[in-house]
């Protein structure tokens, strides 16, 4: 449908063009960037990607967030425009702030057992992680992961990009939409 996202989640890999467009953010300055993830793609007024990345403040203390990176191709361009950068996950290096620890291929064992705990009592939608995203500490710990949630129906199958917390002192989970 126009206008929605095409949700199309690959990890290690995106259009050519798209990972151009990640190289050049590296132009900008106070920040460096890190694929972790390419989203989807988006039909409005050309076409919009989304990226999630790894993002590295770079100050006396380098802060790391997880933001998501929508850049747009307008037909007839050559290059893609950066349309925005929306932070998802907040870094920090003090107590009680979120130590970001991305990993894409084998999640902490901690963090697994909690999502899976968590999840397995869960309805309304299939929830899969493609990314562990790090944790903080505060009355127990919370994982944070990325996700393809994809929700059923009737005969429609809607997908999402999603923001998993688990606590595992109570072993419940929060899912905030990314994209």
């Amino acid at each position: 449908m126009l206008g929605s996202w095409d949700v199309n989640v690959t990890v290690g890999s995106m259009p050519e063009k798209v990972a151009t467009a990640c190289a050049k953010l590296d132009e900008l300055k106070g920040a460096q960037y890190a694929p972790i993830a390419y989203l989807g793609s988006q039909v409005v007024n050309g076409t919009n990607y989304a990226v999630l990345m790894e993002q590295t403040i770079i100050t006396g203390k380098d802060t790391k967030n997880i933001v998501v990176v929508t850049f747009n191709e307008k037909p007839g361009d050559i290059d893609l425009t950066l349309v925005s950068i929306e932070k998802v996950l907040e870094g920090g290096a003090e107590y009680g702030g979120f130590q970001i620890d991305v990993q894409t291929d084998e999640f902490p064992k901690a963090a697994q057992l909690a999502f899976d705990k968590a999840i397995e009592d869960f309805v309304g939608s299939k929830i899969e992680p493609f990314a562990y995203l790090g944790s903080q500490v505060v009355n127990g710990e919370i994982f944070a992961f990325a996700a393809v949630e994809t929700s059923f129906y009737k005969n429609d199958i809607q997908k999402s990009v999603v923001l998993v917390s688990v606590y595992n002192v109570d072993e419940t989970l929060e899912i905030a939409d990314i994209l």
